[in-house]
């Protein structure tokens, strides 16, 4: 029998102001770090994560964030970090992938700081790679989760709208994926059998979202910090990302990444082609009810019901079928669904998506 396991960062730390408290947590872990974010992220924030450092006696070496996770910006930060002990990334998910990769081959602590709540990538093992064209690759796993996660609510909440609703699309997939998974009877991407603590955590990421949702993007658009948003930041930054990282992606996924190899079009949001995986996958499976249940919701918050609203725009039926191709595609996570997909179901779900 399959050995359950469960990985889970060391430490999650959320709250409004929690940057200027790194230093803290920093300093339980080394006493200097090489430190990157990307040109915006660091006029937005970085005096504070300095300053928080130097007041704990951290010795921080800054460099930016080039935009993208890729061999050659990995190569490049490990070189500059080579005399540091610990390595802190801040930003979205791209510069988060990057510090776990840069931590990992300096086998260095690695702290996890979101700026936005648009996927759930910041606690996980796991990361996605890219060409230096932003093509994508594939999965990078390390041995470990983040040694802290730590969350600034109020800098997400002063972020666009659009980037806690991604999050929320990246969100729902959790437990609909997760259910197949624990159907199909994989292993989760820490290589263990799935446990009942991952499907609750799937779970509660599902409800929490439904439930808070429409409040937390009302509560957001004026820049506010309430019981809502803390929810739903938690669900898309945790819940999520222990949910998936310890049950595993299906279809949802597998529709994401075929979506990013077969179009250019860089301005869609990752948890916004997983928003429409989602329904994709329950077309698949045929679960009429939950699409039922869902497709208010999706509406309500602006989320992605058709192909369009991922920039795949006035699609032939050619089209569909070169789509399909890369969705069955070797190594495609659609396997995970717990029954034959041949391609002319993904065509005629992806048709329905129209």
């Amino acid at each position: 029998m399959t050995d359950r396991i469960l990985g889970l960062p060391a430490k999650y730390i959320q709250g409004q102001g929690a940057l200027d408290r790194i230093g803290e947590s920093a300093l339980q872990l080394d006493n200097s770090a090489l430190v990157f974010a990307d040109g915006f992220v660091r006029d937005l924030v970085g005096a504070r994560v300095t300053q928080s450092l130097e007041a704990a006696k951290v010795t921080c070496q800054w460099e930016d964030f080039n935009g993208e996770c890729c061999r050659s910006e990995i190569d490049r930060l490990k070189a500059k970090g080579k005399n540091m002990n610990l390595v802190i990334a801040i930003g979205g998910g791209k510069a988060l992938d990057t510090g776990k990769a840069v931590a990992a081959e300096l086998s260095v602590p690695f702290i996890s700081a979101p700026t936005i709540a648009s996927t759930d990538g910041a606690v996980s093992s796991v990361a996605v790679e890219y060409s230096d064209d932003h093509t994508h690759i594939g999965v990078m796993r390390f041995n470990c989760s983040p040694a802290v996660v730590l969350v600034d609510t109020q800098v997400v909440a002063n972020a666009p709208v659009r980037l806690l609703v991604a999050g929320m699309g990246d969100s729902l997939s959790t437990w609909f994926e997760a259910r197949a998974c624990h159907a199909k009877g994989i292993n989760n991407f820490r290589g263990g059998a799935i446990s009942d603590i991952a499907m609750n955590l799937a779970r509660s990421c599902h409800e929490t979202i439904m439930h808070y949702g429409r409040d937390a993007l009302c509560a957001v658009e004026k820049n506010l910090v309430n019981e809502a948003v803390e929810r739903v930041v938690e669900a898309n930054v945790f819940l999520s990302g222990v949910g998936f990282e310890n049950t595993g992606v299906a279809g949802a996924h597998a529709l994401d990444a075929a979506v990013s190899r077969y179009s250019s079009d860089h301005s869609i949001y990752h948890g916004e082609r997983v928003a429409l995986g989602v329904l994709f996958q329950l077309k698949l499976e045929g679960d009429t009810d939950a699409i039922r249940k869902l497709l208010p919701f999706f509406k309500d918050v602006g989320l992605p019901i058709n192909l369009q609203g991922i920039g795949l725009k006035d699609m032939s039926a050619e089209d569909l079928k070169d789509l399909a191709t890369i969705v069955m595609r070797d190594g495609s996570p659609i396997r995970n669904l717990p029954f034959h997909v041949k391609h002319d179901d993904v065509v005629h779900a992806l048709s329905q998506l129209l």
